[in-house]
């Protein structure tokens, strides 16, 4: 099972697939540049050299995480065997095309569409090491069927404007727990009380005198 870094492993594995696959096929520049993006890139597009984005680039954005409600029942009975937590998850990505060019966007989004296609598990060598994964782990990215207004909202979120844009779902990513960790005992109320000394007992009362006149 992989460990709590497998979520960034599969956005490196597939950035490093497209940009392998594109040196392949695109030995000679004009070519694109697959890097991982994050919210604040996109309002830095080609700003500076250091910018994440710069024309032309492939952006892999992942907009939503997300529980594979397919396989939770599965894994939570195997956790159930073995004491170890397992939580199985989607990741929802976005690929954009940047360039100054609108055709030149749309032959990036075909040339990583056709990549994809090709290669949509990625296991053994195409996964990124970083991901701690286990013998046997691998990944799907297939499409994801997202209608127009919920995409429109998810660019509302944003500060950039829309933009054209390939969706894609990378599951299952199955994160667990570590292995060999027993849990803390649980300390009760009674145990954190402070515990205060007993009071001393009475032992006998003094005598009551009775005032007397004159």
């Amino acid at each position: 099972m992989a460990g709590h870094r497998a979520l960034a492993a599969v956005g490196r594995s597939i950035v490093d697939l497209l940009n392998r696959r594109i040196a392949e096929r695109l030995p000679a520049p004009p070519r694109p540049t697959a890097v991982l993006a994050g919210t604040v890139d996109f309002d830095e597009v080609n700003s500076s050299p250091v910018a994440v984005i710069q024309y032309p680039s492939l952006s892999v954005y992942c907009y939503k995480i997300s529980v594979d409600r397919e396989t939770r029942p599965v894994w939570s009975a195997v956790s159930a065997a073995d004491g170890i937590p397992r939580i199985p998850l989607r990741m929802h990505l976005m690929i954009s095309a940047w360039d100054t060019v609108v055709e030149s966007e749309l032959e990036w989004l075909g040339l990583a569409a056709q990549i994809l296609e090709s290669e949509c598990q990625l296991a053994g060598p195409l996964l990124h090491p970083s991901g701690g994964w286990a013998p046997g782990d691998a990944i799907q990215v297939v499409t994801d069927d997202v209608a127009l207004e919920p995409m429109s909202e998810a660019f509302q979120a944003l500060t950039t404007d829309y933009r054209l844009s390939l969706l894609y779902l990378a599951r299952v990513v199955c994160i667990a727990g570590p292995h060999g960790v027993t849990a803390e005992p649980v300390t009760t109320m009674a145990e954190r009380t402070e515990q205060l000394p007993p009071l001393p007992a009475l032992t006998s009362l003094p005598a009551l005198t009775s005032a007397s006149g004159p």
